[in-house]
């Protein structure tokens, strides 16, 4: 039943209010309660449920997440800002034959061919290539100028190290004429391009080119990062200023609030070798693996600081009493049971999340008996990853876009874990892994790393790419290494850049 312009107007009005509180404040779950609210008495609006699906995934509500990506399948098939909605948040709780359903409603010729090659995305993320190129093809032969079809097939050529063509279809895309979305994802792959072409100039102009796309292209969620930067900055140098060893082994010593499958979480900063690592451990058929979640941050602000957009602090965490922190784990608990069967005496939860390093601390209060994994990598290598990594802005990666700011998130980063570590000291329950020994020296470091978690090694995991790869997606950035061999290749690559980038990399010279 169409809405009436009237009533349409009150429903647009409070939606926007409610996402525009969240740009000023990111408080995430408040603007998660006001949007469902708004979806239960407007259950017919596309742009609520669209909204809703967006924020129920920030918070980590994935049951009414995927609750409102079914009705946008109901209420608007066909139409592709809300296809895209629902297809995204099918992806984010494992259910990609329901975005492929989401991508099929659209018959549209105009957008055919996007949701094509939207679908062409997933069977790639899936590690099946030559279902995506096929894909691809239908979407060209449809329209050849169609930006986000000719995007995919130059990234896919340059994966298959067809340089030429890649570049001839990268350049189309990287045009003023483009959309600031498409346009920044060819100059990134541009500048992966250069680099592999030995070219490493052409590279870093690309890379910033693709920087400087983002800032004008995205010039509000730009200023939103950088203003939650500003305040994590501001968190992290107070964590490393009061917690103490003394305060952590207390913790530490607690005694569980309530049973629960024993629990790890694999961190470290973004592209230290965590996804290599979480590879090879969900082999193993005990392992039930979250991969790149917020369950167990959102649990604990939600049910201990839920009117605190700032989040948690020392201590009034430690004030908490035994209650209130079980209520922190059942939670944890009822969000991943929406993602992975939790059933099973012999499982283990691995959580992977690099954006929970400096988060850690005040994870050991709900989770004394937290199993602590920390990927380590040389700094420069680490930030030359995330230099040229090809993702939008958001609030964890903003500092991405400037040298310096990457430096400072790094050290403020690695800082806060470092001042744990330093707390933690003779403690059995965390472990630092090199991403240089397990590149040289992979299966013994994997098996010391298994036996670390309490597990017996499994033949699976040494085979681990082609156990984890059978249309399984990683929700990784770096979802393209998951399936490659392990190799020595990246290791020491900063140093073709050190006189291109020198801020980059100045903090950390030896």
């Amino acid at each position: 039943m169409k809405m009436d312009s009237r009533r349409w107007f009150k429903v647009e009005t409070r939606r926007r209010e409610i996402m525009e509180a969240l740009a000023r404040d990111n408080h995430a779950a408040a603007a998660c309660d006001a949007m469902r609210k708004l979806a239960v008495r407007e259950p017919m609006a596309p742009a609520v449920q669209m909204d809703l699906v967006t924020l129920a995934t920030m918070v980590s509500e994935y049951d009414l997440a995927l609750a409102a990506a079914g009705r946008l399948l109901r209420i608007a098939p066909g139409d592709f800002l809300a296809m895209s909605h629902a297809a995204d948040a099918f992806l984010q709780c494992g259910r990609e034959d329901k975005a492929l359903e989401a991508w099929r409603t659209i018959k549209l010729p105009a957008h055919r061919p996007a949701a094509m090659t939207a679908m062409a995305r997933i069977a790639e993320r899936g590690g099946r290539p030559e279902e995506a190129a096929a894909w691809v093809e239908r979407a060209l032969a449809l329209d050849p100028r169609d930006a986000m079809s000719v995007l995919l097939a130059g990234q896919l050529a340059s994966r298959r190290g067809e340089f030429e063509r890649a570049t001839a279809l990268l350049e189309h895309c990287a045009l003023p004429v483009v959309p600031a979305t498409l346009r920044c994802q060819a100059l990134y792959e541009l500048g992966e391009v250069r680099d592999r072409t030995d070219d490493p100039a052409g590279a870093v102009a690309a890379w910033r080119a693709a920087k400087r796309c983002i800032e004008e292209g995205f010039a509000p969620q730009v200023d939103l990062g950088r203003r939650v930067r500003r305040k994590i900055l501001e968190r992290n140098r107070a964590l490393v200023a009061e917690l103490t060893p003394t305060l952590i082994r207390h913790w530490r010593c607690q005694p569980p609030a309530c049973e629960m499958p024993p629990l790890a979480l694999l961190a470290g900063h973004p592209r230290s070798g965590t996804t290599l690592l979480e590879q090879v451990l969900a082999a193993h058929p005990a392992v039930i693996d979250i991969d790149e979640k917020d369950a167990l941050a959102c649990a604990l602000r939600e049910t201990l600081f839920p009117e605190v957009p700032a989040g948690p602090n020392l201590q009034d965490l430690d004030a908490m009493p035994a209650e209130a922190l079980e209520g922190v784990r059942r939670d944890y608990l009822r969000r991943i049971a929406m993602l992975r069967d939790l059933r099973g005496a012999d499982r283990f939860i691995l959580d992977k999340n690099p954006n929970l390093t400096d988060f850690l601390p005040f994870l050991l209060r709900p989770f004394p008996e937290l199993r602590i994994l920390v990927a380590r990598r040389d700094p420069r290598d680490i930030l030359l990853s995330c230099f040229r990594l090809p993702v939008l802005p958001q609030t964890g990666n903003t500092g991405w876009l400037r040298e310096d700011h990457a430096a400072e998130d790094y050290r403020s980063m690695m800082g806060v874990w470092e001042k744990l570590r330093e707390g933690l000291a003779d403690d059995t329950a965390w472990l630092e892994v090199s991403y240089e020994n397990l590149c040289t020296d992979f299966e013994n470091e994997a098996r010391k790393i298994t036996g670390f978690l309490g597990l017996d090694w499994h033949p699976a995991q040494a085979d681990y790419r082609q156990t984890r790869a059978a249309g399984q997606a990683a929700s990784s950035p770096s979802y393209a290494a998951v399936r490659a061999p392990v190799h020595s290749g990246s290791i020491g690559r900063w140093r073709r850049y050190a006189d291109l980038l020198p801020e980059l990399f100045a903090p950390f010279s030896q």
